[in-house]
């Protein structure tokens, strides 16, 4: 069996690496002997980064960034090259008929990944590669449509329609699905995601890194883009509440900078801290995995839809916890956070935690289940 997976695996962000980890390794569960390959393509994601419009005072702290990034990039090519098989490289957008033909010689196509789902057409109107109406199995596997800003033509709603299995990661895009593109509520499945398929307790952070923590110390690790406009007040804030500031990628205001771990090493990272305070959706859910608080918070209107719903908000909303997210668009008042981070004990469930972690692993499985069963 033939199996192709089309999603973002590229890039510095580890919470990706892992979410694509995770789809492969479920994939795997259900058909151990099977070829999968991940969809080699064009990264759009890229380009829209840069020609991101940065404030000239943010500008030194973002080159510094990529400065940093570059070496963990490498150590991120060993990664993909180790764990992932690839494809020839196609553009999603600019295809031609050989890479549709291609494409159809697998007997099952999975799609994951919301930036693949949000990029339904391409700037002149040409419906994404992954959209096209191919004669494959197709399932959509914990895919997202964050943030769900566009309007479908009636060639989406066709095309998912015509989908095997559809799996949704949040209630965000499940939304989307019923009234966007008319896809009845009966046959759409809340998945978890995929990274619940992997087991988080194998991974470490290298002893030499991990002796950065010290015993008595309350951390708080903390991840925001370089264009975050009140990056170095909020991590003061945190830390005129006791904590020491961490992050996973080059940050100037942080304590301690993790900024060339690869993405085992980052998943390792978690069992350490004491409180995440972020922006980005996998850091939330390696935070609920190792049952702690997470503080999760909007602010790039890129990011979330017009009403406000975003992936990180679902997340949270999903353990019982929305009161822990905030939304910064328009808003520097960070006192709010501070005095959430402060009284996190009050405000955090670990019990409600838990069992919403055992939930997910024994729904991923039920679900690989059903996948199988209806594909035969």
């Amino acid at each position: 069996m033939k199996i192709l997976i089309i999603t973002f695996t590229g890039g510095l962000n580890p919470g990706t690496a892992m979410q694509a980890l995770g789809v492969q390794t479920g994939l795997h569960l259900i058909y151990p002997t099977a070829q999968i390959d991940f969809l080699s393509f064009r990264d759009f994601k890229k380009i829209e980064i840069l020609n991101m419009r940065i404030e000239k005072k943010i500008m030194v702290h973002t080159i510094i960034q990529k400065g940093y990034a570059f070496y963990r990039l490498q150590k991120y090519k060993k990664f993909r090259k180790k764990n992932f098989s690839y494809t020839k490289t196609v553009d999603l957008f600019n295809y031609a008929e050989e890479d549709i033909a291609f494409i159809k010689d697998y007997d099952l196509v999975a799609i994951g990944s919301d930036t693949i789902l949000e990029r339904g057409y391409s700037e002149k109107g040409r419906i994404g590669l992954n959209w096209m109406p191919l004669d494959v199995n197709k399932i959509y596997f914990a895919a997202s449509a964050s943030p769900a800003n566009f309007e479908p033509k009636e060639d989406l709603k066709n095309v998912a329609s015509r989908a095997k299995f559809i799996g949704l990661r949040d209630d965000l895009t499940i939304n989307f699905f019923i009234q966007k593109l008319g896809i009845n509520e009966s046959r759409l499945i809340k998945q978890p995601d995929p990274s619940f398929f992997l087991d988080i307790n194998k991974f470490k952070l290298s002893s030499s890194l991990a002796k950065k923590f010290k015993d008595g110390n309350k951390y708080a690790l903390y991840n925001f883009n370089s264009n975050f406009p009140l990056r170095k007040e909020l991590a003061e804030g945190l830390r005129s509440v006791g904590y020491k500031v961490v992050t996973t990628s080059y940050n100037p205001f942080a304590d301690i900078c993790l900024d060339t771990i690869d993405a085992f090493e980052w998943a390792g990272v978690f069992p350490l801290i004491d409180i995440v305070v972020t922006e980005r959706f996998h850091d939330s859910v390696f935070g609920l995995r190792n049952e702690k608080p997470v503080i999760a918070i909007d602010w790039d209107t890129n990011r979330f839809s017009a009403s406000g719903d975003s992936k990180t908000l679902r997340i949270l909303e999903d353990y019982g916890h929305s009161h822990l997210h905030f939304n910064l668009c328009m808003d520097t008042d960070l006192k709010p956070i501070i005095v959430a981070v402060e009284n996190i004990d009050k405000l955090f469930n670990r019990k409600n935690v838990v069992i919403a972690n055992q939930r997910n692993e024994n729904l991923v499985n039920q679900i690989l289940l059903q996948i199988k069963e209806i594909l035969q």
